[in-house]
């Protein structure tokens, strides 16, 4: 006769702990949030505009905020439809900003022209673009490729797929 309260039991303590894992994964997944929404432009292989892609990068990223930014964009899209802006293989090897001034350092890879990236002058406006829509107390990008600046140097494309 005392068996139905003692069925009632068991189910009342699986149902709490199905509540309270589940106002746990609601209160976690909000208070971590999904990251901040951060948006790329890449070129498309159809129309050769600027395109978008929208990404959710971390709020505090270990290497700061520009320089997980050029890490992600030197990663290319994740769009089929899109170029990347350098090619494949390209590092970031130094990012800081002093003044509003991004001073960005890529590796030897970005002198590399193919079927993907034409023209190192273009990758590099996509580069600009990118930069200072997404970092408004940034106003000018001095990019470096292989310790040069890209400003001051003479430089000529590689052709092929390595350097």
């Amino acid at each position: 006769m005392n068996s139905a309260p003692e069925k009632k039991a068991p189910a009342f303590v699986c149902l709490a702990v199905v509540a309270v894992s589940l106002a746990l994964s609601v209160f976690f997944f909000l208070g971590k949030g999904s990251g901040r929404r951060t948006v790329f432009y890449f070129p498309s292989y159809d129309t050769g505009v600027l395109c978008t892609e929208v990404r959710y990068l971390p709020e505090k990223p270990v290497q700061g905020d520009v320089a997980l930014f050029v890490d992600e964009l030197l990663l290319g899209p994740m769009t089929n439809r899109y170029k990347k802006v350098f090619s494949s293989g390209t590092r970031c090897e130094f990012c800081f900003v002093r003044g509003g001034v991004a001073y960005i350092g890529l590796s030897r890879d970005a002198l590399v022209v193919n079927s993907e990236v034409k023209s190192i002058r273009d990758a590099l406006d996509v580069l600009k673009v990118n930069i200072v829509k997404n970092f408004t107390n940034i106003h000018t990008v001095d990019v470096f490729i292989d310790g040069k600046s890209v400003f001051e140097e003479a430089f000529m494309p590689l052709s092929g797929a390595g350097a």
